[in-house]
C-alpha cells in the first residue's frame, strides 16, 4: 500500500522479477524492491560476455537480502535461450505467486550489438509470458560509472519504478 510523507512506498505482496538483478542498476532495483516489501525473483543473466557465474551471484544476493529479513528468490537464465525467460513467470508463480511486474535490465550502451539483441529477445519472451495486467519494464543503464556502480540517472529511475509500482498497487486496492 502506498504511504505518504517521508515513508518509502510499500510493495507488500507484490511479486517482481528482475533480469540481470545481480549487478549495477539491477542490484540497486532489487534491493529497493525488497526493502519496500516486494517478493523479488532475482534472475542472474548468464551470457558469454559475463566474467562471473550468474547463478552464484543470484544466490549470494538472495542470501544477503534474506539475512536482512527480506524476501528474494534466486533464478538463472541463459540469455542465449529466450524460451527460458518465457518459462520464468510460471516457475516464479509456483514458488511465490503470480508475477506483478517483470523488469529487464538491458546491457549498457557500450555493449556488443549481439548481447543487446539477445537481451531484447529475452525481454520480448518475458513480456509475452507475463500474466494479464502485469507490467513489463526495460532499462538500458546510463553509461557505466564503473563496475557494479550506478549513476544518479539510474538511481532516479529505480526510485521511479518503485514509486510507480506502489501507485499501481494502491490503485488496485482502492478498486
Amino acid at each position: 500500500m502506498l504511504q505518504t510523507g517521508s515513508s518509502p512506498p510499500r510493495l507488500d505482496g507484490l511479486v517482481v522479477l528482475v533480469v540481470d538483478a545481480t549487478t549495477g542498476v539491477g542490484r540497486e532495483l532489487t534491493t529497493r524492491l525488497c526493502a519496500a516489501g516486494a517478493v523479488v525473483a532475482v534472475v542472474g543473466a548468464g551470457h558469454p560476455d559475463r566474467g562471473d557465474d550468474a547463478a552464484t551471484n543470484a544466490a549470494f544476493l538472495c542470501k544477503a537480502l534474506t539475512d536482512a529479513g527480506l524476501v528474494a528468490l534466486p533464478y538463472r537464465i541463459d540469455i542465449g535461450d529466450p524460451a527460458e525467460a518465457g518459462r520464468l513467470p510460471g516457475q516464479i508463480a509456483a514458488d511465490a505467486g503470480p508475477v506483478d511486474a517483470g523488469v529487464v535490465v538491458l546491457p549498457p550502451p557500450d555493449a556488443t550489438g549481439e548481447l543487446t539483441r539477445a537481451f531484447r529477445a529475452v525481454s520480448a519472451a518475458l513480456a509475452a509470458a507475463l500474466p494479464p495486467g502485469a507490467r513489463h519494464i526495460e532499462r538500458t543503464p546510463a553509461a557505466q560509472a564503473g563496475p557494479g556502480t550506478t549513476t544518479a540517472e539510474d538511481r532516479d529511475w529505480v526510485r521511479s519504478v518503485v514509486d510507480g509500482l506502489a501507485a499501481d498497487a494502491a490503485r488496485a486496492t482502492s478498486r
